[in-house]
């Protein structure tokens, strides 16, 4: 009986541990990877605290050269104005410094013969000027300083290349909000929906990459050179770069580096290349979606139809692919966003025929 009694309670012990074992979640969760071991020289001086975005930018080199010039000229621009201002300006604080001291200055006035008109003529004219100079000295000479420091120092190492590294990280704004990286991969799913996704999709990567830079992501100059000198060095290759996702896996599993390979999602690159993604489909569906775009572009609505990209790209790729359920889930998604625009979700879709089997 006592035995009987014993082997039960071991049975039972068994199965509890059986059962917290497939309760424990998987590390690292899908659709996140190990890093190779290749990139990590690259990945090591990276800041854990925020989410990076690799891609390769294959646009031509006389096109990056013309996006960089534009910059380039205003930056020059600016500091030209401020170099000028400080040329012109120079006496007058020099005067005006001689008479802090109490010696003998043309900024000095004799308050006791000057009428009220002309000192407050005076006055206003000075503040007005330590004003302007205070806001070109805090607000304008960052950006010059900062293009030096960062773009500038970019296209002089690596100059304009075919394919390039870019490196996008995430600003602190929303990245510094973020839970420990575990939880908010498994659970913050509107994180990756809204700043993720959007961010690697085949539209927005349409554009080069000093053009990526927005309200979420900025350029990683530093990264980008450190990225050219190991391709340079023959420690990794620019296929390394494809487009993928980057986040740290926490101190609770050790200073790893995690990896979603958006370009090789379901073997094609469905969110990260473009090409791929448009050769599975008939031409039939592409003309469809064509159709599709083009009528919204005619109502104004050209907006709607890359959230729609967006949405569908991210239900795709999530693991197990676009199942029936998350068909139905994007298809609900889609006629609330339709919705919000004022569109007659019922109506257009029946004039442009559905989208049923269209996966991107």
């Amino acid at each position: 009986m006592a035995k009987s009694a014993k082997s039960a309670s071991s049975k039972k012990q068994t199965a509890i541990t059986k059962s917290s074992s497939k309760s424990k979640p998987t590390f690292p969760p899908p659709p996140f990877h190990h890093a190779p071991e290749s990139l990590h020289p690259f990945l090591q001086p990276l800041s854990p605290k925020h989410v990076y975005l690799i891609h390769l930018d294959t646009h031509p080199r006389d096109h990056k050269r013309q996006i960089f010039l534009l910059p380039l000229f205003l930056n020059i621009g600016i500091l030209a104005l401020i170099f000028l201002r400080a040329y012109r300006g120079y006496s007058a604080y020099a005067d005006i410094l001689l008479l802090m001291i109490g010696e003998e200055s043309p900024a000095k006035i004799d308050t006791a013969t000057a009428s009220w008109s002309f000192l407050s003529s005076v006055l206003a004219r000075r503040t007005l000027k330590f004003l302007f100079d205070y806001l070109l000295l805090t607000i304008f000479l960052p950006w010059p300083v900062r293009f030096l420091l960062g773009p500038v120092q970019w296209r002089r190492k690596i100059g304009f290349q075919v394919p390039e590294v870019v490196v996008r990280k995430s600003r602190s704004s929303w990245s510094d909000e973020l839970e420990q990286p575990m939880t908010w991969i498994r659970e913050d799913d509107e994180t990756i929906k809204t700043k993720v996704v959007p961010a690697v999709t085949p539209q927005r990567l349409s554009k080069t990459g000093y053009l990526l830079i927005d309200a979420d992501w900025d350029l990683d100059y530093a990264a980008m050179v450190r990225a050219h000198e190991f391709v340079r060095k023959g420690d990794v290759k620019f296929e390394d770069f494809g487009t993928a996702v980057l986040v740290h896996g926490g101190g609770e599993h050790g200073m790893e580096w995690l990896i979603w390979r958006v370009e090789a999602e379901n073997g094609g690159g469905r969110v990260g290349g473009s090409s791929s993604s448009s050769s599975k489909l008939s031409d039939g569906q592409r003309d469809k979606i064509i159709m599709f775009q083009e009528k919204l572009a005619s109502m104004g609505k050209e907006d709607l139809f890359f959230r729609w990209a967006e949405l569908i790209q991210y239900e795709s790729t999530q693991p197990g692919g676009f199942t029936p359920e998350r068909q139905k889930k994007a298809m609900k998604e889609t006629q609330k966003l339709f919705e919000e625009q004022g569109v007659d979700f019922e109506k257009f879709w029946a004039d442009v025929g559905g989208m049923e089997g269209i996966d991107m």
